[in-house]
C-alpha cells in the first residue's frame, strides 16, 4: 500500500471512529492504530461467522469496552454523542449492567477474551435489536439531526429525544437487547474459560514432549475454533479429559512386574545359571564344570556323563520383554466405547505404557507412523469422523522389527484384510504368537490374519471399558 493510500485509509477509519462512544482516554496514551488489528479482527469475525455487518466504530467500541479495565471504560464514555446517539445509548446501557462488570473482570487486558466477548455482544445485540438495520440507521440519522438542530448539550435531554423518536416499546426493546447481549457475552466467556481450563488441566497431566510441546494445541483450543465450531471445541476437550483419566487409570492398573519379565534368549544378557538344555550352549558352561575336563580320567568321565544327560550347569541368557503398541487412529475411533471416546481410552493406555515400560507407540489408519506423546495429543485434537484403516503396514512393521522377545499389541475398531503375500510372510515369521489384538466394536473378526492370531488365543473383543481393561491385562499377561 502506497503512503497516499495508507493516509486515505487512516482518514476513512478516523472519520468512522468519530462515532465512537468513547473519548481518546480509552487508548491510555497509545496511538489508536495500535488497537486497530484487534478491532478489524472483531469486525471480520462478526461478518464471517454471523453474517452481521457491524460498522467500524461499533466493532471498535465492542472490543475496547471489554479489553480495557472497567474504571477506564466508565470514565472514557462520552456523556453524549450527536454523531451516533442511538449507538451511544446502547453502549451506555450495556456498561450499566452488573454482568458487564463481571465480564470485564475476566476480559480486561486479554485480546483473546475481549475479542470473544465483543463478537458475542455484537452478534446477539444485532439479532435482537428492534427494527432492521436500514431503519435503525435512518432513526439514528434523524435523532442526530434533531440534536444538532436544537443544539442539545444535556445528556438527559438527548436521551428524551432518543426515546421520543424510537417510541416507548422500541426503546424498551433496545435496552433489553443491550442487556441480553452482555449476558450472552458472559455466558460464552464462562463456557470458553471452563472448557479451556479443563483442556489445559488435561494437557498439563499428559506427556507433551518437553518445552514447546503445547504448540500444536494453539489452533484446536483457540478462541477462533471455539467461535467457529463450539461443539467441536467441546469434543476436543472431552477427548483430552478422558485421555488424562485413562492415563492415570492404566498407570495404576498395568502390572508392575511386566517391565522386569524375562524371556529366554541367547542374544540377551546373563541373568543367572541353570542346567544346559542344549549343546548349542557349550560356550556358556560354567568354569567349574569345564575344570572337570582338565582333571583326571574320573572327572573327564563325569564331564562326559553330565554332557550327555544335559546335567552341566551353564549361564542363562534372557532379554526383558518389550511391548510395542499399534493404535488405530481412523475417524471411527472418535466414537465411544460404552460412553467414553475410544481414542481417549487407547491414548491413555499408550501414555501409561510409554511412561511405565518405555513402550514404542505407532498410530495407523491407511498409513503407519511411529509417534511421540505429543503426536498422540495432536491426534486427539485433530481426529475427524472419516477415513479408513489398513492393517498391512502394521503387519509389515512387526515383521521388520522381527524380534520374538517383543510383544506386539494392536488396538482397532475397524480393520481390513491383509493381502495373501503379507499374510503368508507374517505366518512364516513366527511372530503371530507374539502379536495380540484388542478389537473394539464395530470391528469384525472375519479376516484371515485375525483368524491366525485366534489360533494362539491372541484376540480379545472389548465392548466396554471394563472388557478393554481386562483385554489389556490378558495381552500383557
Amino acid at each position: 500500500m502506497s503512503e497516499s493510500e495508507k493516509t486515505k485509509d487512516e482518514v476513512f477509519i478516523r472519520s468512522g471512529l468519530a462515532k465512537s462512544s468513547f473519548r481518546e482516554t480509552i487508548y491510555e496514551g497509545l496511538p489508536w492504530q495500535y488497537y486497530m488489528p484487534y478491532v478489524t479482527e472483531t469486525q471480520k469475525l462478526t461478518r464471517s461467522l454471523s453474517n452481521i455487518l457491524p460498522r467500524i466504530y461499533q466493532s471498535h467500541d465492542a472490543f475496547m469496552m471489554f479489553y480495557k479495565p472497567y474504571e477506564l471504560v466508565y470514565i472514557s464514555l462520552k456523556k453524549m454523542n450527536k454523531a451516533a446517539p442511538l449507538w451511544h445509548s446502547i453502549v451506555s446501557e450495556a456498561i450499566k449492567e452488573e454482568k458487564f462488570y463481571d465480564v470485564n473482570k475476566f476480559t480486561a487486558g486479554s485480546s483473546e477474551l475481549a475479542t470473544l466477548a465483543a463478537y458475542q455482544f455484537l452478534r446477539n445485540l444485532f439479532r435482537k435489536l428492534p427494527l432492521n438495520e436500514k431503519l435503525r440507521d435512518s432513526i439514528q440519522r434523524r435523532i442526530s439531526s434533531e440534536l444538532k438542530a436544537k443544539n442539545i448539550t444535556d445528556p438527559q435531554k438527548a436521551q428524551e429525544i432518543i426515546q421520543e423518536v424510537l417510541g416507548s416499546s422500541d426503546w424498551k426493546a433496545t435496552k433489553d437487547s443491550a442487556k441480553d447481549a452482555v449476558a450472552s457475552a458472559f455466558q460464552a466467556l464462562q463456557e470458553y474459560k471452563e472448557a479451556k481450563e479443563e483442556a489445559e488441566g488435561a494437557l498439563a497431566a499428559l506427556p507433551t514432549g518437553g518445552p514447546g510441546g503445547l504448540g500444536f494445541a494453539k489452533e484446536a483450543l483457540s478462541v477462533l475454533h471455539f467461535l467457529q465450531n463450539p461443539d467441536d471445541y467441546r469434543k476436543r476437550v472431552r477427548l483430552l479429559k478422558y485421555a488424562r483419566v485413562f492415563t492415570a487409570r492404566f498407570s495404576t492398573t498395568l502390572p508392575t512386574s511386566f517391565s522386569h519379565e524375562q524371556l529366554a534368549s541367547p542374544a540377551g544378557g546373563v541373568y543367572g545359571v541353570g542346567r544346559m538344555n542344549s549343546h548349542t550352549k557349550l560356550s556358556d558352561i560354567l568354569p567349574s564344570e569345564l575344570a572337570l575336563v582338565t582333571g583326571n580320567q574320573l572327572t573327564r568321565a563325569l564331564f562326559a556323563v553330565k554332557l550327555a544327560s544335559q546335567q552341566l550347569t551353564a549361564y542363562q541368557h534372557a532379554t526383558a520383554v518389550k511391548p510395542i503398541l499399534f493404535i488405530d487412529k481412523s475417524g471411527s475411533m472418535a466414537g465411544t466405547l460404552g460412553d467414553v471416546p475410544k481414542i481417549s481410552v487407547a491414548a491413555g493406555l499408550a501414555f501409561a505404557m510409554h511412561r511405565k515400560f518405555d513402550a514404542p507407540v505407532y498410530l495407523f489408519d491407511t498409513e503407519l507412523t511411529a509417534v511421540k506423546p505429543k503426536d498422540i495429543i495432536n491426534t486427539l485434537l485433530t481426529i475427524e469422523a472419516d477415513g479408513g484403516t489398513y492393517i498391512v503396514p502394521v503387519l509389515k512393521e512387526i515383521m521388520r522389527i522381527g524380534k520374538k522377545e517383543y510383544l506386539y499389541i494392536i488396538i482397532s475398531d475397524g480393520i481390513t484384510s491383509a493381502d495373501d503375500f503379507t499374510l503368508k510372510d507374517f505366518r512364516n515369521s513366527g511372530l503371530a504368537s507374539r502379536t495380540k489384538l484388542i478389537l473394539i466394536p464395530p470391528a469384525s473378526e472375519d479376516y484371515d490374519w485375525v483368524q491366525l492370531l485366534k489360533q494362539y488365543g491372541n484376540v480379545q473383543y472389548a465392548e466396554d471399558v471394563a472388557q478393554f481393561e481386562k483385554a489389556v491385562k490378558s495381552a500383557l499377561g
